[in-house]
Formats: C-alpha cells, sequence, structure tokens
C-alpha cells in the first residue's frame, strides 16, 4: 500500500491508487474492446471501453466508500481507501466493539454494489427515451454490462469467506452465535482459504481445456485464488495476534525488571551485561523526588567504549533523559502498545507504573517478547509487577 498514489480525500478518508491497478485496466480496456468492435468498430468500442472502465473502478470506490462512511459512523478509524488489481481494501485501524457493527460494515459494500447495478439499469431503460438510436444503442450495450458486472461483484463478495465481505458478515454471525471474536475470526479465515483452493483448482481445469480464453481465464482465477488464500492467511494470523494479545498488557512483555544505576557510578563498574533487558536506567539523587529515574543507557553504547574511558566516566555521561521518550503504562494494554509502535515513529516508550518509570521499552524488545510468548501460547504467563526503582547500587 506504501506505493501507492493519493488522489483525493473524502469525508477526511484518502483515496489511493495503487500501480497494479493499470494492469487490470489496461487488460479490461483491450477485453471490452474486443467484445464491443465487432458491432461498433474499433475506434467506438475502444471509447465504449474506456468508458466502461471507468465507471466500473468508480463503482469499485462507491462499494469501498459505503465501508468506510459505515465504519466512520460507528467510531471506527478508516485509514484510507486503496485501488488495486484485485480490487479495492478499506483500511481500518480498529476492530468492531459488536458483532452487529461487523455485520452491516461488511453488508453495506455489496449493497452499494447492488444500488450501483440498479442505477445502471435505470440509465440503460432510460437512454431510449432521452437519446437517438445510435447513442442509445452504446449507453444500453455499456450500462447492461456494468450492471451485470456490479451484480457479479456483489454476489462474489458475499462469498462466505475472508477476505471477501462474506467472510465478514460470516465473521459476525459466528461472533454472536458463539461470543468468542478470536473462533469466528479463525473460522471465516479458514472458509477464505477453502474457497481460495477451490477457484485455483477451477483456474487450473480451465488453463487446461487449451483454449486461448479459456486459458487466459483459468490464469486469471488462478491469480485471484493465491491472492485470496494469502490474504486469509493473513486474516488468519490475526486472529492469533488477537488471541495473544488478549487479556495481555504491558507488564506481561516486561523482563524482571532493568539494571538500575546512580548517575555517578563509574562506568567500568557497570556491567551491560547484567541484565537480559536492553537498556540501564539511570538515577540520580537530585531527580524527582516521586521518580528518581532520569535517563537510560543502551548497554551496547557501553560495550562499545574502549576501557580506559570507562574509568573516567560516569553512568551519568552516557545516559540518555527519559523525559522526551513517549509514555505508557504497565497497565496499558499489549495490542495498544504495538499499534502505538506502528503509526508512530518511536522505537521506545519510557513505561510508568504508580507515577514512577520502570523501564525503557524498546520495539525490538517487544518483538521478542511476544515470539516468546506466541512460543508458549497454550500457556498464560503471570502478569508481573515491579517496584519502582527508588535507588540505585554505587
Amino acid at each position: 500500500m506504501n506505493r501507492a498514489l493519493r488522489v483525493a480525500r473524502i469525508r477526511g478518508v484518502e483515496v489511493r491508487l495503487d500501480p497494479s491497478l493499470l494492469l487490470l485496466a489496461l487488460l479490461l480496456v483491450w477485453l471490452l474492446t474486443t467484445r464491443f468492435s465487432p458491432a461498433w468498430g474499433t475506434v467506438p468500442a475502444a471509447a465504449m471501453a474506456i468508458t466502461a472502465s471507468l465507471l466500473f473502478f468508480a463503482s469499485i470506490l462507491a462499494h469501498e466508500v459505503a465501508h468506510a462512511l459505515e465504519a466512520l459512523h460507528r467510531d471506527i478509524e478508516v485509514d484510507g481507501i486503496t485501488l488495486l488489481l484485485f480490487g479495492g481494501v478499506t483500511e481500518m485501524h480498529s476492530e468492531s466493539q459488536h458483532p452487529r457493527d461487523e455485520f452491516v460494515i461488511a453488508a453495506v459494500g455489496p449493497y452499494a454494489s447492488l444500488v450501483c447495478a440498479a442505477v445502471f439499469g435505470l440509465v440503460g431503460a432510460g437512454a431510449p427515451l432521452l437519446l437517438p438510436a445510435g447513442a442509445a444503442g452504446a449507453v444500453i450495450e455499456v450500462t447492461r454490462l456494468l450492471a451485470y458486472l456490479n451484480l457479479l461483484l456483489a454476489a462474489f463478495n458475499l462469498v462466505p469467506g475472508a477476505p471477501l465481505d462474506g467472510g465478514r458478515v460470516l465473521r459476525a454471525a459466528l461472533w454472536w452465535l458463539t461470543g468468542d471474536r478470536i473462533r469466528a475470526v479463525r473460522g471465516a479465515a479458514r472458509a477464505g482459504q477453502a474457497f481460495a483452493i477451490v477457484l485455483v483448482v477451477f483456474g487450473l481445469l480451465e488453463f487446461a481445456r487449451g483454449l486461448e480464453l479459456a486459458a487466459l481465464g483459468g490464469v486469471w482465477w488462478i491469480v485471484i485464488g493465491v491472492f485470496l488464500f494469502t490474504a486469509a492467511r493473513s486474516e488468519l494470523r490475526r486472529g492469533q495476534m488477537q488471541a495473544l494479545y488478549h487479556g495481555r498488557t504491558v507488564a506481561d512483555v516486561l523482563g524482571p525488571g532493568p539494571q538500575v544505576v546512580a548517575a555517578d557510578r563509574s562506568l567500568d563498574l557497570v556491567d551491560p551485561d547484567a541484565s537480559d533487558d536492553d537498556h540501564i536506567l539511570i538515577t540520580a539523587p537530585g531527580g524527582p523526588a516521586q521518580d528518581p529515574v532520569v535517563g537510560w543507557l543502551d548497554p551496547s553504547d557501553l560495550r562499545a567504549m574502549h576501557p580506559a574511558d570507562r574509568s573516567v566516566r560516569t553512568a551519568g555521561d552516557l545516559a540518555r533523559p527519559v523525559a522526551p521518550l513517549p509514555v505508557v503504562t504497565d497497565e496499558t494494554s499489549l495490542e495498544s502498545l504495538v499499534q502505538r509502535f506502528l503509526r508512530s515513529d518511536d522505537d521506545r516508550f519510557r513505561v510508568e507504573s504508580q507515577g514512577r518509570t520502570i523501564a525503557v521499552l524498546s520495539e525490538r524488545r517487544t518483538a521478542r517478547a511476544l515470539r516468546e510468548l506466541g512460543a508458549g501460547a497454550g500457556r498464560r504467563p503471570r502478569s508481573r509487577r515491579f517496584t519502582s526503582p527508588t535507588g540505585a547500587t554505587r
């Protein structure tokens, strides 16, 4: 998505075009020109094909805008809409909090496609009343095709498998029936993988027929199937991450506690390997009474120093201040922490407990802790509680 070109903003939501959309546009214009040219000639057929392609992309955009506006209406933040080779994607930062919201946000997209189909059908029906016979015939052929494509888009998206809209509808239903959102995500993702496999098999059978158009269609279905399988696998992994996040806080990714040293301690007396953490907390007698931690030290900086330099410098000389670091607490949810890492340029957060600094948590340390939690997913670790540093070894 990072390479997509921003082209518009609707209700604060960015609309982007992925370069892969150009390939779909060229393929669609070529196929439609081939379809229209026997009856209309090459030049009129090309004009009809370009018009139909643009209106079809507008229909896809309407489908995605419907998702985005409904999500915004239900207080779910939307990052943007991207049109790409396989259609459109609406990117949301947060999840629905109720199965009803999940259902409505998912279902409104196919509903928008059905509305588009109806509009194109009405335009085609009214064309003979408003246009000359030749122009009316071209409009009827284009709008009939667009109505059919939108009906196909709605039907395809309602297939009950993630990441399609029907998969989200299925997820909402399973969530409502079981009360377990994580199980619902897994069920919808596995259904999506099964559907993707069916598409790939169908594509292989079409390709094996050996006919030119059948082979081309077969390749297209194989590509779509692979794309959907990959996306469904991502949904499955997202479900696994949600299970990992469930009930966990920042305290669950903190180690037994970082090494704490006084600011005036000589560096040759500080062991950079005394703790498994990737930082050392620095305290100062003159620091605030409620939080004596004033800085942090990266053990790698200490290891890189010449021994002779360590003997003449103190921990305070090498310390970096903690005050500029953004703050989370040990009770902040683990999912919120990860989202803050993903959505900001900060690679470290200061962790507080009851107003006192207890750690400096890096993105690398968090990723390692998540891997460890994932490896032991069957065992729920007890949340660790820390005593805030009130002093330091001298």
